[in-house]
């Protein structure tokens, strides 16, 4: 019996570590995001579709929380309905960031440090990156130890488009601006990893593999942001 509870309040351990970092990935899209996006609401105005953009990737961020505090309370009923309610969020999310993406190229609102074809390239490959890591997760849901875990990495990777534009990290110049976010990333991406060394003695394989797509996938945005394609994209949008 006292196994059995250990075991039970381990669990509720580990899904308040998951609810945390949701909330730390908020953070620092909110900080990242939030006073260029007052400034220009209180300014000229954003487009809708930014708005709409912002909404539901927020609405991505909130329902991970909720998630994980619903198995923490064990109200798996509910889990499992929002979890077939966010395949339609997801579906959403990738297809309506890619356009804003391509809307903000069109309109000359590419962030400093980024050329046109660098944010096209990055927020692509990130967002499809996150559909994959998220279709896997959906296709392992009945694993929870891989489940929650890619699904973890997945909402990490929406953070580094405000990594980049956090105050401190342009401090170094802004040819340092993407190196420096993909650093920090890859630092927020291991908290996972680290957090199961400390509580389970060993790194579970979800994180080598959604850890270590996110490295890959960040000498990859230069790699296409290079290509013909992107090229060809960022002409064909701002013509």
């Amino acid at each position: 019996m006292v196994a059995a509870a250990e075991m039970r309040a381990g669990a509720r351990g580990e899904w308040t570590f998951f609810a945390t970092m949701s909330l730390v990935v908020a953070g620092v899209i909110a900080a990242g995001f939030g006073p260029s996006y007052v400034r220009s609401s209180a300014g000229s105005g954003l487009p809708w579709w930014v708005h709409l953009h912002g909404a539901v990737m927020t609405a991505w961020i909130a329902l991970f929380a909720v998630q994980a505090a619903l198995v923490r309370r064990r109200a798996l009923p509910i889990h499992r309905a929002l979890g077939i309610a966010s395949v339609a969020l997801v579906a959403a999310m990738v297809p309506l960031g890619i356009a804003t993406n391509l809307l903000a190229i069109r309109r000359g609102a590419t962030p400093p440090f980024f050329t046109p074809a660098e944010m096209f390239a990055a927020d692509t490959i990130d967002l499809l990156l996150f559909a994959g890591l998220f279709a896997w997760a959906l296709v392992l849901r009945h694993r929870r130890e891989w489940h929650k875990r890619l699904l973890l990495c997945a909402t990490v990777l929406l953070a580094w488009p405000a990594i980049g534009r956090l105050p401190p990290v342009r401090w170094g110049g802004i040819e340092l601006v993407i190196p420096i976010s993909s650093a920090l990333l890859i630092g927020l991406a291991l908290v996972g990893p680290l957090h199961d060394l400390l509580t389970r003695r060993r790194v579970h394989p979800a994180y080598l593999w959604g850890v270590g797509l996110i490295v890959l996938a960040q000498p990859l945005h230069a790699l296409v942001a290079r290509s013909d394609l992107a090229t060809r994209v960022v002409e064909r949008v701002s013509a």
